[in-house]
């Protein structure tokens, strides 16, 4: 064995030995109760953190219920990553008390610490947690709390968490939002501008297109458009300084998401230029350029065609008290009596006979129109007003709704409904449903 090899292998075992007396061969100074805590303050009650290490210092600061790094850059803090730092430190508990002299610091990489924590409490109060390396099992890592001469050993979560770096611990999405915080949005797209605000409660969902035209929005196929960018994450910070935009063709964005929060905040989300598979893009609340995946792109390009209500019919058959049918010289009506049940109106021949109403509910409330036309041709439109099939319901709440068909053509149908929404193009399966030989064809 080469003397060089010797030497390093008797210093490792001398290290190895010096460890293992300290924690299993000599006992602690004095006996306290198993597993303490090392330190008695809640995650709550932080109001700032420094995190010291060799590599830089990172500081943060609460702000309202998030997070702000505030050193070596300002940004938005990843909430959750600085949440699960504070959790592991105040739940932490030392498995393990040793003694050791300033000198014999080095042995358990206390001298330099790792990573120095000085946290400032609401009350003003500070404390302190200096961790070192991991011991040899790898499920802890040594550690000294305030002041203390002693070390202790804590769950090694404690030195991963206060090890993260600066992109583990500043706010990697695109926007940093929830989607019911949205109020409102204007989207600019390849695929054209579109403004959308919400109608009606959180809970209820629902939402109204204001351009191009005015239109009922598709609660489905925003909450999706929402949940994208909500949950788009940053694939690389370029520059910590947004100057210069028009390099990364930002000054004219390719793309351009702005959104109208329920606090009266706004947050803009702006994409440039292609680079590769990703876009250059840029958060209008805070100072720097990112990258984001070009699938963020593909699912934020959306149409008018994309977003709005393509149901035909919204309701379900109790919402309704009377059905009048006609195609060509068929026509019958039928509804609720007055012992609630749905029964045969006319003709009179089938009068108070039980009515099965979802043949005519199950085609309309099910079928989704695959195409829109708000400015259908005259040629259509006379289609139309001759139907092959008319259909009206009337709601309980009061009022008509129309439906049309004209006579198919291939596998679609062209259908008109009173509310105005257009000429939808629905699948001819529909109007198949809903064509009748007899009145007995509905009865039960």
């Amino acid at each position: 064995m080469r003397k060089s090899t010797l030497i390093v292998v008797v210093i490792a075992a001398a290290l190895v030995g010096f460890v293992y007396w300290h924690e299993f061969a000599r006992a602690p100074v004095e006996k306290s109760e198993a597993n303490p805590a090392v330190f008695h303050f809640q995650p709550e009650e932080v109001a700032s953190l420094t995190l010291a290490r060799p590599s830089g210092t990172i500081v943060l600061e609460r702000k309202g219920t998030g997070w702000q790094i505030v050193q070596p850059i300002e940004t938005r803090a990843d909430k959750a990553a600085v949440n699960s730092l504070l959790d592991d430190v105040t739940l932490a508990r030392a498995s393990r008390t040793l003694t050791a002299s300033a000198g014999e610091l080095k042995n358990f990489g206390l001298a330099p610490p790792a990573v120095t924590m000085d946290f400032r409490l609401q009350n003003g109060q500070e404390r302190q947690l200096k961790v070192g390396s991991a011991d040899y099992s790898g499920n802890s890592a040594y550690a000294q709390a305030g002041g203390s001469k002693s070390v202790v050993l804590v769950p090694d979560s404690v030195l991963q968490d206060g090890s993260k770096t600066l992109a583990d611990l500043r706010d990697n999405s695109v926007l940093g939002i929830s989607g019911d915080q949205v109020e409102s949005f204007d989207l600019e797209s390849p695929s054209g501008n579109i403004e959308a605000k919400r109608s009606g409660s959180v809970a209820a969902d629902t939402w109204a297109i204001d351009k191009p035209r005015q239109a009922a929005g598709d609660s489905t196929a925003i909450a999706t458009l929402l949940g994208d960018v909500t949950n788009g994450k940053i694939a690389k910070v370029v520059s910590e300084d947004a100057a210069g935009l028009s390099r990364y063709g930002l000054e004219h964005p390719t793309l351009a998401f702005d959104v109208h929060l329920k606090s009266g905040t706004e947050r803009a989300l702006d994409l440039g230029r292609k680079e590769g598979d990703q876009y250059y893009a840029r958060d209008s609340s805070r100072n720097m350029v990112f990258l984001v995946p070009a699938s963020l792109e593909k699912q934020l390009d959306k149409s008018l065609f994309d977003l709005r209500d393509k149901q035909v019919l919204h309701g379900l058959p109790e919402d309704f008290t009377r059905v009048d049918y006609t195609a060509g010289s068929l026509q019958f009506s039928c509804g609720v009596d007055k012992s609630g049940q749905w029964t045969m109106f006319e003709p009179a021949t089938d009068k108070g006979k039980k009515v099965a109403n979802w043949k005519i509910f199950n085609p309309l409330s099910s079928a989704t129109a695959n195409q829109i036309l708000d400015s259908p041709p005259p040629a259509l439109l006379a289609e139309v007003a001759r139907p092959a099939i008319q259909i009206v319901l009337t709601r309980k709440a009061g009022g008509k709704e129309t439906f049309r068909f004209a006579k198919p053509a291939g596998k679609s149908v062209y259908l008109w409904v009173s509310d105005g929404s257009g000429l939808y193009r629905v699948g001819k399966d529909t109007y198949d449903s809903l064509v009748f030989k007899s009145p007995a064809d509905i009865l039960r």
